[in-house]
């Protein structure tokens, strides 16, 4: 099978190719977006016809700064989607010609290293359980030499794929010690949103070499909208909205970003729902033999098993598309089913499995 179908979540078509079921037929739960979207009715007329207004831009990092609580709308650059930040900013700090060499802590999303590769920056990824995660960042003596020798480190936090989190006191000591000595720290929060208490976003007025990446798309079901946000120094926020240019976000997307980050009813009621749908998934999956889960969050659940290789195979057969990874192929990753529908679909799916057999 090609690698393409493995490389990131989704691929639906891909995966509609090869097993030949057609694509409207697929359940996909192989990426975290939330399967239940924010209502966003019908964004005004207006908003198509014309170009966005900066008053627009300014209505969305002010809902921005309230929903994730920044001190200043000044710390903020809005962009079309988290994608495009993660691309952008490795360029942006490697001209600086300050930053040489960048570790991504994972394993994580692999576009991280990627980006900073593509940027001429020397990257090293080193793969840790959470739990040595979380003891690099709050132990000096342990990540001394990992200091001494990069520029730039990369946590998603919580992380992606295992749910790995690191506490806020922890991380903003971490910054503080790679502040003092010049080196950068990236934050890709694109799953925050549901354990709003891990984010630095309110205290990046003391943060002069950090960058906090949020995802609107993720939490608030609306990935197409292509919206997400830097949070990091003014200097550093201008120059991304700078080189981004005008219009960078499409008018409808504005509006329906500004009113779901204001929408606080909405957004507490959507965590405790997510979380018990994570309980739910666990409980069927770890019903399996020998399947045990690694980590999540309240967007998507990292399982291990021995039978789930096999059970990816089934669930895709039945048009259920999970995902893999070729480093480990015994982990098996899931978002959540979405309605009722969804949910009696995959359970049917599981009792159809039969691992002895494979």
């Amino acid at each position: 099978m090609s690698d393409d179908i493995f490389h990131h979540g989704g691929a639906i078509d891909l995966a509609a190719a090869h097993y030949n079921i057609a694509l409207d037929q697929w359940l996909d739960l192989s990426t975290g977006i939330n399967p239940v979207p924010y209502p966003v009715g019908t964004p005004s007329p207006e908003s198509w016809h014309r170009l966005p207004l900066k008053s627009d831009n300014d209505a969305l990092i002010d809902a921005a700064q309230t929903c994730y609580h920044v001190p200043s709308p000044a710390h903020i650059a809005s962009a079309p989607g988290t994608q495009a930040l993660i691309q952008l900013v490795p360029f942006l700090l490697a001209q600086t010609g300050l930053v040489k060499t960048a570790v991504i802590f994972g394993p994580t999303y692999g576009e991280h290293a990627r980006a900073w590769e593509r940027a001429g920056v020397k990257t090293t990824e080193i793969s840790y359980p959470a739990h040595t995660r979380l003891s690099l960042v709050q132990n000096h003596e342990k990540s001394g030499d990992i200091i001494a020798s990069h520029d730039v480190f990369v946590i998603v936090n919580p992380n992606n794929p295992d749910g790995g989190m690191i506490d806020a006191t922890s991380l903003f000591d971490f910054a503080k010690r790679l502040q003092d000595q010049g080196k950068y720290l990236i934050i890709d929060e694109a799953f925050a949103d549901t354990v709003p208490g891990l984010s630095l976003c309110s205290k990046i007025n003391m943060l002069t070499h950090t960058v906090i990446l949020r995802s609107f798309g993720k939490f608030f079901g609306l990935a197409g909208a292509r919206v997400g946000f830097a949070i990091t120094a003014a200097p550093l926020a201008r120059l991304i909205s700078d080189r981004l240019g005008p219009w960078a976000i499409p008018g409808p997307a504005l509006h329906i970003a500004t009113q779901a980050l204001t929408d606080t009813n909405w957004q507490t009621t959507t965590r405790t729902r997510l979380a018990r749908d994570a309980s739910r998934l666990d409980h069927l999956i770890c019903a399996l033999p020998d399947c045990q889960l690694v980590g999540g969050t309240g967007l998507l659940r990292l399982y291990s098993g021995a039978c789930l290789p096999a059970l990816h195979h089934h669930l895709a057969t039945n048009g259920i598309w999970g995902r893999r990874f070729h480093r480990t192929p015994n982990w098996l990753r899931l978002g959540l089913p979405g309605s009722e529908t969804d949910w009696h679909r995959l359970q049917s799916a599981l009792d159809e499995f039969s691992p002895v057999t494979r």
